[in-house]
């Protein structure tokens, strides 16, 4: 039969961007691909059962030889370490086979570190979620022979290709922009407003600003804080709610909430299962990250018709925020995003408009049953060969 199956590789199963992104796309590939595929996790995770139902998959962490289990120490100990290493090479390279594999497809840089086991002989795909933070943070030689090996790139917004050709050096040809996707329609509330504001314990008659993610430093949780003190100042029906976050990074964000004086004007879920329902509660969705690729989290608060505000030069999402869909204010300048968020709170009309445009662009671009046709149609050109359309 020959090789002509899919080796897809995820860097984890946590219910965050890249792997959420590739589930959506794994799903459309079952229903519409003519290929057989499996999936290799480094750990199981949050998203392993999700995973299960759309394909054979197995958590490297699973074989008998995973460092850091008992065999690999105990052979470790008496100087068999590079035989523990070489056995749990060959668990994972023996369900790798399974699906007797054209084409590796390595969902994110995080990667790297499992396609280095895998040591593939058929082409690589890497999809890039990173941008330069990101790629020094994962900085190792596995990413370094992963850059070298991958034949094709997919850049999930241009703000993540240009990273690659102007630090990187990979050739222009060689790097493809895909934006993300989400399935639109699945993208809904469950609950009214009220009884999310209700839940929040906040007015019915208030302002709600909304923000999400995981990850304090990057996705600017201190910066949150300092916009929800100043519009809150000028607002006084203005309240904050963040959505996601583990208890640690909670906690850290409670102490600054509970010293900037904000306890009664913000609110933190953690984590949840239906954010859906908080950024349909919003007025406006607010993106504070420093670096940020293209995120799911404003495609599904633009599919709920809210305007998004966010900074230039921290990732892709002014490509997708433009002139009509929110404001793009300067990098980390605060002010101008409280003005740009005061603004869209003042004027019920332009939360609409904006909303409107939002949910009729992320329709029009950034539904999967537009963005994974693109996807399939690249696997099928590195798999024959062709770097180029």
């Amino acid at each position: 039969m020959g090789e002509s199956g899919i080796l897809f590789v995820s860097h984890d199963a946590t219910r965050t961007g890249a792997p959420v992104a590739l589930l959506h796309f794994l799903r459309w590939f079952k229903r519409n691909g003519n290929r057989p595929f499996s999936l290799l996790l480094p750990h199981d995770g949050e998203l392993a059962s999700e995973f299960e139902e759309v394909a054979e998959t197995w958590s490297i962490d699973r074989s008998r030889w995973c460092p850091g289990g008992r065999r690999a120490q105990f052979l470790g100990a008496i100087g068999l370490g590079a035989q523990a290493r070489r056995a749990h090479q060959a668990d994972a390279q023996r369900f790798a086979a399974g699906c007797s594999p054209a084409l590796v497809y390595a969902n994110s840089i995080s990667s790297a570190p499992a396609v280095d086991v895998l040591a593939p002989q058929v082409p690589v795909l890497t999809h890039v979620h990173e941008l330069e933070f990101a790629f020094r943070r994962n900085a190792s030689p596995a990413l370094s022979r992963l850059l070298a090996k991958t034949h094709k790139f997919i850049a999930c917004s241009n703000a993540v290709r240009g990273n690659l050709l102007g630090k990187y050096e990979v050739p222009a040809a060689r790097v493809e922009t895909v934006y993300e996707s989400i399935p639109v329609d699945e993208v809904r509330a469950e609950r009214t407003r009220e009884q999310v504001l209700r839940e929040l314990q906040i007015p019915v008659d208030a302002l709600l600003v909304v923000g999400s993610g995981l990850g304090p430093w990057r996705k600017g949780t201190d910066l949150f804080v300092h916009l929800a003190r100043e519009v809150c100042r000028q607002r006084d029906r203005a309240y904050f709610a963040w959505i996601g976050g583990s208890a640690e990074e909670i906690e850290q964000f409670e102490h600054d909430v509970n010293l900037s004086g904000l306890t009664e004007k913000m609110r933190l879920t953690g984590a949840v299962t239906k954010p859906a329902d908080y950024f349909a509660a919003a007025d406006v969705f607010v993106l504070t990250s420093r670096e940020d690729p293209y995120p799911l989290v404003c495609l599904e608060a633009a599919a709920l018709q809210k305007p998004i505000v966010c900074f230039a030069g921290a990732g892709g999402m002014p490509e997708f925020v433009e002139e009509d869909c929110g404001f793009v204010v300067p990098y980390l300048d605060i002010m101008a995003m409280a003005d740009r968020v005061v603004s869209l709170l003042d004027s019920p009309d332009c939360r609409l408009t904006m909303g409107a445009a939002a949910r009729l662009k992320v329709a029009q671009r950034h539904d999967i049953s537009r963005a994974a046709p693109r996807i399939m149609e690249i696997i099928e050109r590195t798999i024959a060969g062709r770097v180029s359309a």
